[in-house]
């Protein structure tokens, strides 16, 4: 008896379906071998400049995953040492539960390669007897070739402690980019990085002071030195100025805005940087009410600014312009000029 028609078309169209799988799954499997082989072949060249450089890594085997949505190639227990030497005068540590380099298809079809940094990471930097420690998990790393990389993590924790003041400071949903020119000529940007932070807590002000940030920006560039070319990126001699373009910020719970720009020449660390307010008396006020910076201000200007808060008593007009004022920079200290604050807060505030 014959098949009914239903049933010959139903046959043909589960050989074509058939078909289609299986070519699918091999076209798969090639390009997830390819994937793999790539992904390998870059972490073992990461691991091998970074032995040249004068680390020491150790970390589990690699292992290869994501077949048949994606492709990456992962190890736990990363330990990378750097002890100082006559080339590169820091002390580094990077202690890591888990690092994934690649991802899902969709993730690997965009520009970029991805890391992800998933468990607890450590890391530590030694530099004159300064010490910097970032305790920080789930970040994600995209680099879109070897002088570009983008960064995001949903928190991290940095500590300052040695020659600076201890320090604690906590962030939520930092993202940014870095950039880096290792054959940079002398006086061009040799690194350059931009970061933001939606919330900071504990940022160090002077005298031992901290506040709370919001909407925290920074855009910082290094130029090359002479002798660049042959230093490492964390070796101060590699630089000779720091081009601060913006490092701005809303103090919690005000409705203040802070923004620092300017330059300073390396090794010497001197130069002028300057600090812009917007809508400054309320921080201000709070500011002249914690002792521990009122103590340190000279008495004219703290008569300037108390004078200047109650002048600005009166309801202010919307476009209210902001504040700038010079800041010299001596030795890495900031020296700021309280006669030219003074005349500043006393001559250009509107009379009530």
């Amino acid at each position: 008896m014959d098949r009914p028609l239903f049933t010959v078309g139903y046959s043909r169209y589960a050989v074509v379906l058939i078909a289609i799988l299986a070519i699918s799954t091999l076209l798969d499997t090639l390009f997830w071998h390819h994937t793999i082989h790539r992904l390998e072949t870059t972490a073992r060249t990461a691991i091998a400049t970074a032995h040249e450089n004068g680390w020491t890594v150790h970390a589990t085997p690699l292992r290869r995953g994501g077949w048949p949505f994606g492709a990456w190639v992962e190890l736990d227990h990363l330990n990378a040492t750097h002890p100082a030497s006559p080339g590169s005068p820091y002390d580094a540590g990077w202690a890591g539960e888990h690092l994934r380099l690649g991802g899902s298809w969709a993730s690997l079809l965009c520009a970029g390669l991805p890391v992800s940094l998933t468990g607890h990471q450590a890391i530590r930097l030694v530099l004159h007897d300064r010490i910097l420690t970032v305790l920080t998990s789930g970040v994600q790393i995209r680099f879109r070739n070897l002088e570009d990389l983008r960064f995001s993590a949903p928190q991290f924790q940095m500590a300052l402690s040695g020659r600076w003041p201890d320090r604690h400071i906590f962030a939520k949903n930092l993202s940014g980019r870095l950039i880096r020119f290792p054959k940079a000529p002398v006086g061009a940007t040799r690194l350059g990085i931009e970061a933001k932070v939606a919330e900071l807590s504990g940022f160090p002000l002077a005298y031992g002071a901290s506040a709370d940030l919001h909407q925290a920006h920074l855009a910082l560039a290094l130029t090359a030195s002479a002798s660049s070319t042959d230093r490492s990126f964390l070796d101060p001699a590699a630089y000779d100025r720091l081009l601060l373009q913006d490092a701005s910020a809303s103090p919690a719970s005000t409705g203040s805005h802070i923004a620092l720009s300017g330059s300073i020449t390396l090794p010497s660390q001197t130069g002028t940087f300057t600090l812009t307010l917007m809508h400054w008396q309320e921080l201000a006020a709070r500011l002249l009410d914690r002792p521990e910076i009122e103590s340190h201000l000279a008495p004219d200007l703290q008569a300037a600014l108390r004078k200047a808060l109650e002048k600005a008593s009166v309801p202010q007009p919307q476009n209210e312009q902001p504040i700038s004022v010079a800041l010299p920079v001596v030795n890495g200290q900031i020296l700021p000029d309280t006669q030219a604050i003074s005349t500043l807060f006393n001559g250009t505030l509107p009379p009530p």
